[in-house]
């Protein structure tokens, strides 16, 4: 019994390619994602991912990621890792392995990749993880950890692992290295973390509206018909700008059964 929910977050789109994502030319990629060869972090995110869930039986792995860019078409994100992840599998795992990995096809924002991986979770398995493991960025562990699974969801993070990587500007100088990781974690805080700490849940701007661009294809997900126990709560996600506290939020989910109730 699947027990672990792995979250792989995504970051683009995989075009596919003989390099199996090594160069950047087989990725969608937008400009901050360049100097730091990001490409090649995402492909470690998933070769991470995989020998994760090789080495625990009880962990499942959801890959998380819609359909974010009109110049890719509607092919999600999650989708082209999967693509590049059945390329990467050694032949006598394979089976083995992606019956043990699947899509999430929808989210626009890292809170939507934790909320609707657990989702999907319980679309697969009629039940909710009793712990999750993130693969990903380095510099976005406090929003994870901190914003998302402890102050939005109260799922409790003894439960959870974060397991983390950085991009590589390998064409810097070493200052010039010091200086894009400061601007890096700088960046991380006002674009995300600082919006975060205000709205929880993202259903306000500018976080809302960042989602809007994110779905160029006009996608709705099904989550709250497949996840009763949470159609109030995923139904409040939906609406923008809607006059409700973070804590009116959260109550919402209190008969969850992953809920941490201490403060």
């Amino acid at each position: 019994m699947y027990t672990n929910l792995v979250i792989l977050p995504c970051h683009a789109i995989w075009k596919g390619g003989v390099e199996l994502g090594e160069t950047r030319d087989e990725w969608h990629l937008v400009n901050f994602q360049i100097d730091g060869y990001d490409h090649l972090a995402f492909k470690d995110h998933i070769i991470q991912s995989i020998d994760y869930i090789k080495s625990k039986p009880e962990s499942f792995l959801i890959i998380s990621g819609g359909q974010t860019k009109v110049e890719s078409g509607p092919i999600s994100e999650s989708l082209s890792y999967y693509q590049l992840a059945t390329n990467l599998i050694e032949d006598e795992h394979k089976h083995s392995i992606l019956s043990r990995m699947s899509t999430e096809e929808h989210a626009r924002d890292s809170f939507e990749n934790v909320i609707f991986s657990i989702c999907r979770f319980y679309e697969l398995f009629n039940r909710y993880p009793e712990a999750i493991t993130i693969i990903g960025f380095e510099f976005k562990r406090e929003r994870f950890l901190t914003y998302h699974l402890d102050k939005a969801l109260r799922f409790p993070l003894h439960k959870v692992e974060y397991v983390g990587n950085s991009p590589t500007p390998k064409d810097f100088s070493k200052p010039d290295q010091e200086r894009y990781f400061k601007e890096l974690d700088d960046s991380e805080y006002r674009f995300a973390v600082k919006f975060f700490e205000q709205d929880w849940y993202g259903i306000k701007k500018p976080l809302a509206s960042k989602k809007s661009t994110r779905n160029p294809f006009k996608r709705s997900h099904g989550y709250a018909q497949s996840n009763p126990q949470l159609t109030k709560f995923l139904t409040i996600l939906q609406q923008e700008d809607i006059d409700i506290s973070n804590e009116e939020v959260r109550q919402l989910l209190i008969d969850l059964p992953w809920i941490c109730t201490t403060e």
